[in-house]
This record gives structure tokens, C-alpha cells and sequence, in this order.
């Protein structure tokens, strides 16, 4: 961060890099001296990563230097900062009443109690992304008709904030708390021509249109899947690589999504993917469209021998009327053979539909 420093009524500026030492301070302000020994002196420019800082900063008097103190804190704040914290930065200072150096310090202290929406840049963008994460409730067959841009507009009047071109910053305690923690399941890297952009799969409607429009396309299936990056850690080691269309890629990750929020769901995928081992990721696709065919055994081999008995018609009271002649353990481990149900890493599972081939004679269930 430099700032460039005046005084008086003269036209020059000196430039100061901070933060800076005490030593360069007083170097600067002796030259400032030469210029006009008795004026004001002030900003008169402020070069940072921050856009629009030297809109807010523009004219602060610094008569004591030790108000560079305070220059001096912000600047280790920003030289830092990446490009979203800057866009943060930049939405909170839009965002609030700025009245001098105090309040500018006091926002940058401040940045984690604002909350950023990355790829929102407008009112229309805004509402998308409001309808998507279920704010406003509208059926997907009505969607086509609503006017996303009065959604936004709305809510922007209603709650604030601030579009930056990196995305929309908005007070975290300001507004209602929107459901903006969808689980990533894979980052996509697309292109289309020459342009190229990086999409979070699931896809929301605001991050397909916003794809969409960076790589001017028409449809989501126009843009070239040039790379995949899966977010979980066992689920990239068993997915097969080279996948060819974003359409499947987003298709398994609704389905990997709807998984994760069933007890027990995306463990049972990732055991049917060891034992059947898919060799496209096609293949891994059509095993999680048909999830159903599968079952996770969460018993030993004495509760699943009781399973099986309920399964082809026993009740509970003959269950208990044959236990203590009936070795159910037994029964339950040549019946887990008969079914298929197959040992993995991540528990056991077996095939409904047609049951996995028998692994080796001897194979222990417990």
C-alpha cells in the first residue's frame, strides 16, 4: 500500500510505502516541510489493492505523524489480502458510513462480520441466487416467468449491501441467514473458446448463469469440461478419471449431495463402488442412479440370520420360540455367502437386484 502525502496549497505529493518506520516518516514529513512548513497536511492518493480505498481516505489531515500509526495498521491489513478479502473490504466500506481514517481502521478490524456471495453482481444475479437457496419459494416449472431482477432489487433495498465485481457483501447480522453451505462436491474447470471459468458443482441456477454468461454460451452441455477436482478424499480415490460432459459431473454431485444427507447414504455408494469397481464414470453415474439396488448391512451375522428368517415370513414370537435351538450366527454368515454381501473398507453391502458374485470359501463376516 503507498500513500502520497501534500500540505498546504502546493501541488506536490510525496509517496510513502507502508508500513513504514518511524525513520521514514520523519524523512517524508521533512520534505513535506520544504513544501509548506505551516499547512495541512493530508492524503492525496492511495494506491492498494482495495478499490476505491482512496475514495474514503482522500483528504484525512495527518498534521501529528503519529496518525501514520493508525495508516501504518490498515496498510498490514491490506497488503495481505487476497483478492475476495479485498472485495469484502471494498463491499464494507460501501456498505457502511464512513466518516475518516477511524472508521475506515474500524471496518478492516472487522472484515469476518461480513458475509460475501461470490459471482453476485447485480439484482438479477441476486434474485436467482435468493429463489435457488430457498428464500423465496417458487415451484421449478414457474421459474422460467419470475423476475428474478424485482427479487433482488427487494431484498437489496430492504436488507443493504453492496455489488463489487468480485461478488455481494452484506453484514452478517443485517439479514435474514440464507442456506449458502451446500457441500462442494466437485470444482469443475471449464472453457469455451478461449474463455475459461471455474464452476462448484452442485451447480445452483446462479452459478450456472454466471458460468454461462462468462463463457457466453447458451447451455450448461456447451461448456467443455477441461478438468474435475472431486472435494472428497475417498470418493476421488474409487471414481474413475475422465469425465467428459459438466451435465454428468453436475448430475452425480446432486445425487452424491442427496447421499450425503442420508444416514449411512454416501458410505453405502462409496462400498458399492469398491466392489464394482466402475470402469467409466459413466459407470460410477449409473451406480448412483440406481442406489436403490443396494443395501448397507449394518448387522453381525447373529442379528442378519434373525433379518433373513423376518424376510421370508417368520414373526418375532417364532424367532423367539426356536432361539436356543437355532444357530443364528451360523445361519446368518452361510445366508450373507448365499446373498453376496460383500466386506469393504467402508462396511457391508449387497446387491438386490442380483447378488455380487462370492468372494473365496472361508470369508468371515465379523
Amino acid at each position: 500500500m503507498i500513500i502520497c502525502l501534500t500540505r498546504g496549497k502546493s501541488s506536490m505529493r510525496v509517496p510513502l510505502r507502508l508500513p513504514a518506520t518511524p525513520a521514514e516518516v520523519r524523512e517524508v514529513y521533512a520534505k513535506l516541510d520544504t513544501l509548506d512548513h505551516s499547512g495541512t497536511t493530508r492524503l492525496a492518493g492511495v494506491v492498494s489493492s482495495v478499490k476505491k480505498l482512496e475514495d474514503y481516505l482522500s483528504h484525512v489531515e495527518l498534521n501529528d505523524p503519529s496518525e501514520i500509526d493508525k495508516l501504518n495498521r490498515l496498510a498490514e491489513k491490506v497488503n495481505v489480502m487476497d483478492g475476495k478479502k479485498a472485495a469484502i473490504f471494498t463491499g464494507a466500506l460501501e456498505t457502511e458510513t464512513v466518516n475518516g481514517l477511524d472508521d475506515v481502521v474500524s471496518i478492516a478490524d472487522s472484515l469476518d462480520s461480513y458475509v460475501f456471495q461470490p459471482n453476485i453482481c447485480s439484482d438479477q444475479e441476486l434474485g436467482i441466487f435468493l429463489v435457488d437457496t430457498g428464500y423465496i419459494d417458487v415451484p421449478e416449472r414457474l421459474r422460467q416467468y419470475v423476475n428474478y431482477a424485482s427479487i433482488g432489487a427487494e431484498y437489496y433495498s430492504d436488507f443493504g449491501g453492496a455489488y463489487t465485481p468480485l461478488g455481494y457483501v452484506q453484514r452478517e447480522d443485517a439479514a435474514p441467514k440464507l442456506d449458502t453451505d451446500r457441500k462442494t462436491v466437485f470444482t469443475a474447470y471449464l472453457r469455451a473458446g478461449d474463455r475459461q471459468c471455474v464452476l462448484k458443482l452442485p451447480a445452483s441456477n446462479a452459478g450456472r448463469d454466471t458460468a454461462k454468461r462468462i463463457l457466453q454460451v447458451e447451455e450448461f452441455w456447451e461448456m467443455e469440461l477441461r478438468e474435475l477436482e472431486c472435494s472428497l478424499p475417498y470418493l476421488t480415490e474409487l471414481l474413475p478419471q475422465g469425465c467428459a460432459f459438466v451435465t454428468d459431473a453436475d448430475k452425480l454431485a446432486l445425487k452424491i449431495e442427496g447421499m450425503m444427507k442420508t444416514d449411512g447414504g454416501l458410505m453405502k455408494y462409496l462400498s458399492a463402488l469398491c466392489v464394482e469397481d466402475p470402469s467409466t464414470f459413466q459407470d460410477a453415474l449409473d451406480i448412483a442412479c440406481n442406489i436403490n439396488d443396494y443395501e448397507r448391512i449394518i448387522e453381525g451375522t447373529y442379528e442378519y440370520g434373525q433379518s433373513v428368517l423376518r424376510r421370508i415370513g417368520a414373526d418375532d414370537e417364532i424367532i423367539d420360540t426356536i432361539d436356543g435351538y437355532m444357530d443364528f450366527e451360523k445361519f446368518g454368515e452361510d445366508m450373507m455367502n448365499e446373498d453376496g454381501v460383500r466386506q469393504t473398507e467402508f462396511g457391508l453391502i449387497r446387491r438386490l437386484s442380483k447378488p455380487f458374485p462370492s468372494e473365496q470359501q472361508g470369508q468371515s463376516f465379523q
